[in-house]
């Protein structure tokens, strides 16, 4: 049986709370984020200071003014994680959920005009019927595309709520990363060089090696969306 809290001493590092406030905090639901880059959406309109409880918090979303990447959501528990848009309708609040410079789950405040647009990381893709592309994404989602040019690590600039793809963010030499994993959890840094699965990453105070599936490209000379 799932249980519905979670204790704060053991929640995951990358998230931004005090530990001994209370005891616990909601756990997230099953959904497209994994349990450690994601925060439970009771959480999230407590931290941008919509709700004071998760009793208030519930009483928001039935009134479905809280959208999650274009789509209502009404589940206190859903998991919002990294690069979700947030949008909460009525008193123009707009949010990514973004890495800190420790390598934590924060909630940035953006335009409006940044609200419907996402970075999706594509981590895996599989050929289907008809000539299509299944892409398989950091968030979870499935995009299929006749698009044969996109690689895995690649990343897909998306409109919301479609999932159109508006643009498509290349993995190579030159491209500004962000690092989701390792030591350097949380930096950015431009691409040098690609050896295999080694990657190097020239930062402004260091150049390092890291893993492949810790880069994450957001741009080219800047980031595509706002990020800090």
């Amino acid at each position: 049986m799932t249980k519905l809290h979670l204790k704060r001493i053991v929640a995951p590092k990358t998230w931004l709370l005090l530990r001994k406030h209370n005891k616990y905090i909601t756990r997230p639901s099953a959904g497209p984020h994994s349990f450690n880059f994601s925060i439970p959406m009771s959480f999230f309109l407590k931290e941008i200071g919509f709700a004071s409880t998760t009793k208030e918090g519930k009483k928001i979303l039935n009134n479905k003014v809280v959208l999650v990447d274009g789509r209502r959501i009404k589940d206190i528990k859903f998991p919002v994680g990294l690069m979700d848009s947030i949008n909460i309708k009525d008193v123009n609040g707009f949010y990514r959920i973004i890495l800190d410079e420790k390598g934590r789950l924060k909630i940035l405040e953006i335009k409006e005009s940044e609200v419907n647009t996402k970075l999706s990381r594509v981590n895996n893709k599989t050929a289907v019927k008809k000539a299509k592309i299944q892409l398989n994404l950091s968030d979870g989602k499935n995009i299929l595309t006749d698009n044969k040019d996109i690689k895995t690590a690649d990343t897909l600039v998306l409109e919301l709520p479609s999932q159109k793809i508006k643009t498509v963010l290349k993995f190579e030499k030159g491209s500004l990363a962000l690092l989701i994993g390792g030591r350097h959890m949380g930096s950015f840094g431009v691409i040098e060089d690609i050896k295999n699965n080694i990657i190097k990453i020239k930062s402004d105070k260091l150049t390092f090696n890291t893993q492949k599936h810790f880069v994450f490209v957001v741009g080219k000379d800047r980031g595509a969306v706002q990020l800090k």
